[in-house]
């Protein structure tokens, strides 16, 4: 089972299995992980189960996290990454962690979590499911179709353009309506993660299911719209 071993200045302070679907780590003494440190926030980091992975975010926090010495928005923690807490060090150990998987670590969340917000706003129960089921698709194939995108026609990101290289990309709004585009060996999908009304594509719901994109599809989520384009 995976764990988080927990040292501060050499010295270890405890192990946590992560053995639940979500852990808050932070200064509140009812936290999952209470890090007794006024520097560090309330609330600083969420740890989110999904299969056999754990994704780590942080919170909001006034002084930030890091994995591994370097700042990130949203990580998927390979066995032996070292989160960075103020004078705290959190070893997450996970031997079912793959190293070598085939896409980008580090997922980059449109909408971070608000500080705000309750940490269970930040990712539903019932989505837990169906992301896990977007990673293992994106750890599984190896894309080699041809390079495609998203244009935004509203929106934050009206008038960019996206390149999707990775496998895999988020859009959308945490805890309103959250979207991921996955990029596969036969084409690029679409996928409802979370959020009462589905993603639609050209003004169809797609379900929960993954949707193929064809070029030129216009793919709605949260406030966003989005033309999918494939380059030359």
């Amino acid at each position: 089972m995976a764990k988080l071993v927990v040292s501060c200045e050499g010295l270890v302070q405890g192990h946590y299995f992560l053995d639940k679907d979500q852990f808050v780590i932070g200064r509140k003494p009812d936290n999952d992980i209470f890090l007794d440190d006024p520097s560090i926030s309330k609330s600083q980091a969420i740890i989110v189960t999904v299969g056999n992975d754990h994704i780590l975010e942080d919170a909001g926090s006034t002084n930030g996290t890091t994995v591994n010495g370097k700042k990130f928005v949203k990580h998927i923690l390979q066995n032996n990454d070292v989160i960075g807490i103020s004078d705290f060090q959190l070893k997450y150990v996970n031997q079912r962690a793959s190293s070598d998987m085939d896409f980008d670590k580090t997922l980059m969340m449109a909408a971070p979590w608000k500080k705000d917000e309750p940490p269970e706003a930040m990712m539903p129960m019932h989505t837990h499911s169906q992301l896990a089921t977007a990673l293992s698709a994106a750890r599984t194939n190896k894309a080699n179709f041809p390079l495609g995108g998203v244009k935004g026609v509203k929106g934050q990101h009206l008038g960019q353009e996206i390149v999707i290289s990775r496998p895999l990309q988020t859009f959308g709004q945490a805890g309103n309506r959250l979207a991921v585009i996955t990029r596969r060996p036969h084409g690029y999908y679409v996928t409802h993660v979370e959020g009462k009304k589905t993603t639609k594509v050209n003004g169809k719901s797609i379900g929960t299911q993954p949707h193929q994109l064809q070029e030129n599809d216009l793919i709605e989520v949260a406030d966003e719209k989005l033309i999918f384009f494939l380059k030359a």
